[in-house]
């Protein structure tokens, strides 16, 4: 199956019809404003009649996808094993002023053959 309704109504998995509606109510609303597509409205119908129909069980339900209930369950606080803090890299030996000059020069040879192309595609080549 590649369509999941809980995802469509944007409800967690396992939700009851009462939830279903509500979400299906606000979001058939929010497509009325907005003027959205009819296809929209036909996915929100579908997903409703879907939830309402075919799934009696939802704990035993294993053809659809599941997606945490809880959308903050990803989003720890501070840093840990889900947000490591940034690495920052060591200082490169070298010259720094040399290799910007020269990473200048390198973008200054790409534009004036750039601008040498663009010309070039203008002039038109005289008969032989």
């Amino acid at each position: 199956m590649d369509r999941n309704p809980y995802v469509i109504l944007g409800i967690p998995f396992g939700a009851s019809r009462a939830e279903a509606n509500g979400a299906f109510a606000r979001k058939a609303r929010a497509l009325r404003r907005s003027a959205a597509d009819l296809d929209l409205m036909t996915d929100l119908t579908w997903a409703l009649q879907r939830i309402d129909v075919s799934i009696r069980e939802p704990a035993a339900a294993m053809e659809m996808y599941r997606i945490p209930a809880d959308p903050e369950a990803f989003q720890g606080e501070g840093e840990g094993v889900l947000r490591p803090p940034p690495e920052r890299l060591a200082p490169a030996d070298g010259d720094r002023d040399a290799a910007l000059e020269a990473l200048r020069r390198a973008a200054a040879r790409e534009y004036l053959r750039h601008l040498v192309t663009v010309r070039a595609a203008r002039i038109a080549l005289p008969p032989p």
